[in-house]
């Protein structure tokens, strides 16, 4: 953003309504201007009518040669209840031969089914609308059902053992582009149920049995805000850590002028030595860097309301910027699997335009790999953000984009990169 760019949004940050507006007029006017659909300084190789998901899973295989993605021939609008997608993985040289392992129901743009490896294995896990009900199916390579656990997963620890789940019914009704389409929740229409089973919970996924952790209210009651008063809370954004001893997840309050609070709690997989974060209520994107430190897009209490990457230490004192001159809008991060680079985006800018960034943590520099240009029609819960993704070699990225004319599953190969070394950049 520009300095006017960046006044303007300070003043509306808090009004989601007024912002949205302005930002549409903005980019209505400036779509007249021609800008380039692509620029990239590494091959971009798109699949198209194929997506993965969001930005806190690896869609690689343990072994790197299968990449999870999920395929479709639905129209750009919201997914209808009984609509389905295919859900399954690319093979081959290039990744190009699309192997379906089934198709689901319980699906959005945003965050696709939750679809994702169970730990080092060759099982799939993805999450389905069954008999009434979200579910999650965990399937072979060859789409051969291994087991139907009774609820759906958020997220799944690395060694496959547990899985988080939540109540994405909840979700429909606050946050709709992270929600499904069909699906109950007896405590839906409640602004602050107490209900456990419908809060968070974390499952055995050899056996399917679950244990209650924390309602929405036992959450709130936890160091509350004046704002909480009359606010639809729920919970979102689960994530393990690299260990899987720990877990990390949102609590977020929508109140009447749809502005949305978040809280960021980590605990023990049993729920045992909850700690909440320093966040001063805003986060939104986030990242493990390792088991005691934990990379978020929002604010901190020692910076006010001054929006960065932060770097928390879980359950410590310790806050530090990263990329304090590099960065100064939201994305989605992930740390390279050597812990040497960041990964992130950029929402569409002016001219529509996303920007797929590296940043070399040893040197604080920034290097933008590509520049997509972004339809306008894909906008709101319909867009298509970046949301990119490590191979576990970190030779490869992942990322959705919908620079092509549809939304597509593209992938850029960067090779090794010796100590040292730095990537092309743009």
């Amino acid at each position: 953003m520009n300095r006017l760019e960046l006044l303007i949004y300070e003043r509306v940050k808090t009004n989601p309504r007024l912002k949205k507006r302005i930002v549409d007029a903005y980019q209505r006017v400036l779509r007249l201007v021609p800008v380039r659909t692509e620029k990239s300084a590494y091959p971009i190789t798109a699949r198209r009518n194929a997506f993965f998901g969001f930005h806190d899973k690896c869609p690689w295989s343990p072994d790197d040669t299968m990449l999870l993605g999920h395929r479709f021939d639905v129209p750009l609008r919201m997914p209808l209840p009984d609509e389905t997608i295919e859900v399954g993985y690319y093979a081959g040289p290039g990744f190009l031969e699309f192997h379906p392992v089934g198709r689901t129901r319980a699906w959005n743009w945003q965050m696709g089914s939750q679809l994702q490896w169970v730990g080092r294995s060759n099982r799939i896990i993805y999450n389905d609308f069954t008999d009434g009900a979200h579910v999650a199916h965990v399937v072979d390579l060859e789409g051969g059902q291994v087991a139907t656990l009774p609820r759906p997963v958020a997220a799944v620890s690395p060694d496959g053992a547990a899985a988080v789940s939540h109540s994405f019914a909840r979700l429909r009704r606050c946050a709709s582009g992270y929600g499904y389409a069909n699906g109950a929740d007896p405590d839906a229409s409640l602004l602050l149920p107490a209900d456990r089973r419908r809060g968070l919970s974390v499952l055995q996924l050899e056996t399917g049995e679950g244990r209650d952790l924390f309602s929405v209210a036992d959450i709130a009651a936890i160091q509350p805000e004046p704002s909480m008063q009359g606010a639809y809370h729920y919970f979102t954004h689960p994530l393990f850590s690299p260990s899987g001893k720990r877990f990390v997840f949102f609590h977020r309050w929508l109140e009447h002028e749809n502005q949305t609070w978040t809280r960021m709690f980590s605990c023990d997989t049993n729920g045992a030595n909850l700690y909440l974060f320093p966040t001063s209520n805003i986060a939104s994107h986030l990242a493990w860097r390792d088991d005691r430190h934990l990379l978020v897009y929002g604010t901190a209490r020692p910076w006010g309301s001054t929006y960065r990457y932060f770097l928390f230490e879980d359950r410590g004192d310790g806050v530090e910027v990263i990329g304090e001159e590099s960065f100064t809008s939201d994305g989605h991060p992930q740390f390279s699997p050597d812990g040497r680079w960041l990964l992130t985006d950029t929402y569409p800018d002016r001219f529509r335009i996303q920007r797929l960034i590296l940043y070399d943590l040893q040197r604080n520099q920034r290097h933008d790999l590509a520049k997509v240009k972004e339809p306008f029609e894909f906008d709101d819960d319909l867009r298509c953000d970046l949301h990119p993704r490590w191979n576990r070699a970190g030779t490869i990225i992942c990322f959705d984009s919908a620079h092509p004319g549809q939304r597509s599953l593209c992938t850029i190969a960067l090779g090794s990169l010796p100590p040292g070394a730095e990537p092309r950049s743009l």
